[in-house]
């Protein structure tokens, strides 16, 4: 007879798969650009929380998500609401006829598809009732997940015998509608019934809203904004990529002059992105060691995927007042800059007390050597600004940092270096001069707060 792996063996592996998987969804966002898609994964990730530990589950929930990102808000809900990492999250896998669990109805309620509004009496919301917690739960109970040791472990299943039968009598809220006895299918009833609110177009567009634009939704937002652009998910059935275009193309979107502060992961591929820092070209596992890394970087920032702090999601997009602010303070603002500044000039980046000697990861010869007219000191720190910052700088800023490029000298001093070092690049001397000269520069323009915002 084989011997079987111990508890320990099973958890060293869990845990190895574990970081695969943070390292594997670091490098897809990397591979992307950041595109829409992977941003709206990012988004979907972080409105329908699901903490686990177990890799295999947690693949399956969020590539559910990333499959899902640019499609139909009503049908991901059904997904997830099914999803075996959301029924063990929130219970909803312990929900049975005998003793119902609210935990699932009321997220679903409340943070999932229609947000609960101010209190009008005692358990009666602007959007639902307490009673249709308790109602929907009902409709909700009977699903399980198997044992990962089953064939099955990654399928959910229903379970009549555990299902409450019989008809379920919503509020006043819902126009006291009837969800009608109907086994496994009865959860989608009860969401098609939900996403009749209009409510729920209004209530996902201000999520997106929130975290794509500004945390601030005055009352002209709403009417002008917000109320349009539901109309157009309401119109498309939920899709909400029709709504996103319009967004996207408006000029309020353009014209935004509100200050978003970039999250860990937006602020590290901004980094990455935007100075064109490369994936180690070796093999498999020092791609995956890096992609880790950055992992590690934006969960010691406070934005871990799948660990998040609670059901509600990070911080910086529902708590009140600070929202986006949530990301900086005395703590974590000099570990932001650290980390920015590390990867242009290389050194020890420390999470959790442990250090990581990371190599300058930044070309910026190559990043140089991309600028037109770049032998004029002027013209290649604007031009950097621009690649950069989403905000133009001043005059006093183009000259504080020459003095970093070429401190105490002349605009000429640089225009003759880097003019003999294009004539000569093989030259060592020159080349190691001119690239810490720019990697100074840079390293500085990185930690500036006009990096730091979107």
């Amino acid at each position: 007879m084989p011997n079987l792996p111990t508890n320990q063996e099973k958890n060293k592996a869990i845990r190895a798969r574990n970081r695969s998987l943070y390292a594997w969804s670091f490098l897809k966002m990397q591979n992307s650009g950041i595109h829409i898609r992977e941003k709206l994964t990012l988004f979907w990730h972080n409105h329908f929380v699901s903490v686990n530990t177990n890799p295999h589950r947690e693949y399956y929930y969020i590539n559910t998500i990333r499959q899902n990102a640019l499609g139909n808000f009503k049908e991901l809900v059904k997904q997830i609401t099914i999803d075996p990492n959301m029924l063990l999250y929130l219970i909803g896998a312990q929900n049975k006829d005998s003793a119902p669990n609210e935990n699932y109805s009321r997220e679903l309620l409340e943070l999932f598809t229609i947000g609960k509004g101010a209190a009008v009496g005692n358990g009666d919301y602007t959007n639902y009732t307490e009673d249709d917690v308790v109602q929907m739960a009902k409709v909700l109970t009977g699903w399980r997940v198997r044992g990962l040791n089953n064939v099955d472990a990654l399928t959910p299943f229903f379970s009549n015998f555990n299902h409450t039968k019989g008809d379920k009598t919503l509020s006043h809220r819902f126009s006291n509608a009837i969800i009608s006895e109907n086994g496994e299918d009865e959860y989608k009833d009860l969401i098609d019934r939900i996403f009749e609110q209009d409510e729920c177009s209004r209530f996902i567009m201000r999520q997106l809203y929130i975290w794509f634009v500004n945390s601030e939704i005055t009352d002209d937002i709403e009417t002008n904004i917000i109320v349009p652009l539901a109309t157009i998910i309401r119109n498309n059935n939920y899709d909400i990529v029709p709504a996103l275009k319009v967004l996207f193309a408006s000029d309020h979107f353009f014209e935004s002059t509100f200050c978003m502060i970039k999250s860990p992961i937006d602020l590290m591929f901004s980094v990455t992105q935007s100075l064109l820092v490369d994936l180690p070209n070796s093999t498999i596992k020092e791609k995956y060691d890096y992609a880790l890394l950055l992992y590690l970087a934006a969960t010691d920032l406070n934005q871990s995927i799948f660990h998040h702090p609670d059901v509600a999601g990070w911080k910086a997009y529902y708590q009140e007042p600070l929202f986006y602010k949530s990301w900086i303070n005395s703590y974590l603002l000099p570990k932001r800059l650290d980390f920015c500044r590390i990867l242009v000039t290389g050194g020890d980046l420390v999470i959790d007390s442990r250090k990581y000697n990371i190599p300058p990861l930044v070309p910026v010869l190559k990043i140089a050597s991309e600028i037109p007219n770049a032998t004029d000191p002027n013209i290649l720190i604007n031009t950097l600004a621009e690649e950069m910052f989403n905000y133009a700088i001043t005059a006093e800023q183009v000259s504080a940092l020459k003095e970093i490029l070429i401190p105490g000298l002349p605009d000429f001093e640089w225009t003759v270096e880097y003019s003999d070092y294009l004539a000569d690049p093989t030259n060592t001397a020159l080349a190691f001069s001119v690239d810490k000269k720019l990697r100074d520069v840079i390293a500085v323009m990185v930690q500036m707060s006009e990096f730091q915002i979107m």
